[in-house]
């Protein structure tokens, strides 16, 4: 019985996760691909919301620390996609949209990045010291009896300060100012924490370093 009651469970589970991946497929779609012409001018954020909602059939939540800021929207724009238009209203004001919960959420731009971060390491021991260019051995053929082989020592080449690259390199100021946000080395592995974008920043980084070595 128990093992039937965890199948069951494990089954409800799967199919909720579907639906979830459903339901953001087609938020997805309709931010990507519906086109809108808006001309609001000192309009609360309600109003355009509430008109957004209706001619794009999204259901669209607006957090409390959002409304908090009693945001006034200026916007007039002639045929750009929903996606574009939640852009230009919020991001001025550190606002963002997420998909959560089975609506579209107007968050704060600080809460959508700690509820995206997510944890990744990284494997960079193939990429962590420089290889060396070994020069050729030295054979000294003169004076006498048989070859003497001179080996010239070999300065080894340092470490590559791969977490002070992904730092000054990949999302922007994230490393400072979220305090959720990890980049630590260890080991040759690199442990990062932050958000899906940073996380392509970062292998696009990884993938330069490995195509430059």
């Amino acid at each position: 019985m128990k093992i039937l009651a965890m199948a069951a469970a494990m089954a409800l589970a799967c199919g909720v996760a579907s639906a979830q991946d459903s339901v953001k497929g087609e938020y997805e779609g309709k931010l990507n691909n519906i086109k809108v012409t808006l001309d609001f001018t000192n309009a609360p954020l309600d109003s355009v919301v509430d008109y957004l909602r209706e001619i794009s059939g999204l259901n669209i939540f607006v957090d409390s620390k959002v409304r908090e800021k009693n945001l006034v929207i200026s916007i007039k724009v002639t045929d750009i996609t929903l996606r574009s238009i939640f852009g230009l209203m919020l991001k001025p004001h550190d606002c963002d949209i997420m998909f959560k919960d089975g609506v579209l959420q107007v968050m704060t731009k600080a809460d959508v990045a700690d509820k995206t971060m997510k944890m990744e390491i990284y494997d960079c021991r193939d990429i962590l010291y420089p290889i060396t260019q070994f020069p050729g051995v030295d054979i000294d053929l003169g004076g006498g009896a048989g070859v003497l082989v001179q080996q010239p020592d070999v300065d080894a080449g340092g470490e590559i300060p791969i977490e002070e690259m992904v730092r000054a390199h990949t999302g922007g100021r994230s490393w400072e100012e979220n305090s959720k946000a990890v980049v630590k080395m260890q080991n040759g592995l690199l442990v990062i924490k932050n958000t899906p974008e940073v996380h392509k920043q970062v292998r696009r980084l990884l993938d330069l370093l490995r195509a430059n070595k």
